[in-house]
């Protein structure tokens, strides 16, 4: 079984949250820390926790759970550590603004949400292109 959870920055300092869209079962899962990777930490203990109770009131409950997970930005920029300036300038947005969207101070329009979705998959795709040398450049001469 796989469910879609949806990991969160909330306003204040170290605030995240996720939660599965879908419930298993009878049960919905939630997740809370201080960091995003805390947050789906909790996601599983709650799911191990919902296994046991449903085995206690001998309920089916799915051996194997899968999640995909998807953030939003600031809980994304938690999870992987970027640089918010370096990933601003090579997608061309201001880095000041993009680091109140990562923060939770501004909330971005959907325009400029797009930009920052297709700048991180631009990345993406960049790094996974074999930009990088894979040996010494002594052997390459």
């Amino acid at each position: 079984m796989k469910r879609l959870v949806i990991v969160e920055r909330g306003k204040g300092k170290r605030n995240f949250s996720c939660f599965s869209t879908e419930s298993i079962g009878k049960y919905g899962l939630a997740g809370y820390g201080t960091t995003a990777r805390e947050a789906i930490e909790d996601l599983h203990m709650a799911l191990s926790e919902c296994r046991e109770l449903a085995k206690e009131n001998r309920e089916s409950f799915p051996d194997t759970v899968t999640f995909e997970y998807k953030f939003d930005i600031g809980a994304f920029f938690d999870y992987y550590p970027l640089d918010a300036t370096a990933v601003a300038k090579y997608i061309g947005i201001n880095a000041s603004v993009l680091r109140q969207y990562i923060t939770a101070i501004r909330e971005p329009r959907q325009k400029q949400l797009d930009k920052i979705r297709e700048g991180i998959e631009k990345i993406s795709k960049d790094l996974g292109a074999g930009l990088m040398i894979d040996k010494p450049v002594t052997s390459y001469v």
